[in-house]
């Protein structure tokens, strides 16, 4: 069920970003996740292990196991596995079984996020540079960005990948990585996120972070440093480009 915003919430608590601050400058690059983002390929990752855990003897709620892998890598994967396995590391073939069965599911079409286009057409529409910056792999984009259509809506902008870092999220290495290719400071930039390692990521490159919480708990996003919303209509207003934001906001 999506998360909505508490009624009883302190707008003010801690030192969490107002959510609905608007820069008063618009951003040298907008730097989108992709997965939860743009796509919606979490819930496919999340059925493909829970049944191969369940196959293998763990009985393995999917909605339950995509809380906890949500925004992680194929490594953490592989630990998670092996840590309900109940063994040291995971059997050989396992991360390999569980890649190939979900390109598998990938390849029968991935849904586009309500508004995602919609984001990415108005940041380019305004002349402002974007990425896509992704703790996936390569090899699943390059089936998940077409099997979505999204590959045209983004058209040739950079891609950087899990692959091309040694620390992922949420270490601030990619989005630092993303920000040096495109020749821009890391503190001009906004990033729209969905999950606490990507935020957490961003947050630590010191880039304003917009935080997507349909999917998730929106006070570990704001507690990792996000401004939370719940809306991918509303980029464009958050990153200073529309002049306010969408009615249905």
């Amino acid at each position: 069920m999506p998360m909505t915003p508490s009624d009883d919430q302190d707008p003010g608590a801690a030192s969490a970003p107002d959510d609905r601050a608007v820069p008063s400058a618009r951003p040298a690059a907008v730097l989108f996740d992709c997965d939860g983002v743009l796509i919606d390929t979490e819930v496919t990752s999340a059925h493909v292990l829970a049944e191969q855990l369940t196959a293998a003897g763990v009985p393995t709620d999917a909605d339950e196991l995509r809380e906890v892998i949500k925004g992680t890598s194929l490594g953490f994967l592989a630990e998670e596995s092996a840590r309900r396995l109940g063994v040291q590391a995971v059997p050989g073939d396992w991360m390999d079984r569980f890649i190939e069965t979900r390109l598998v599911e990938y390849r029968r079409g991935v849904e586009q996020l309500t508004g995602a286009a919609e984001a990415v057409t108005a940041v380019k529409a305004a002349g402002i540079p974007i990425a896509i910056v992704s703790q996936g792999s390569r090899q699943k984009m390059s089936v998940t960005l077409p099997a979505s259509g999204m590959d045209r809506v983004i058209g040739d902008a950079p891609i950087f990948s899990g692959d091309d870092v040694e620390r992922g999220k949420p270490n601030p290495d990619l989005y630092l990585l993303a920000a040096s290719r495109l020749g821009v400071d890391p503190a001009d930039c906004v990033v729209v996120e969905d999950s606490p390692p990507g935020v957490t990521g961003a947050h630590a490159a010191g880039m304003r972070v917009l935080g997507y919480a349909v999917d998730s708990d929106p006070e570990r996003m704001r507690a990792a440093g996000a401004e939370v919303f719940f809306d991918l209509h509303e980029v464009a207003w958050r990153v200073g480009i529309a002049s306010q934001p969408p009615a249905t906001a």
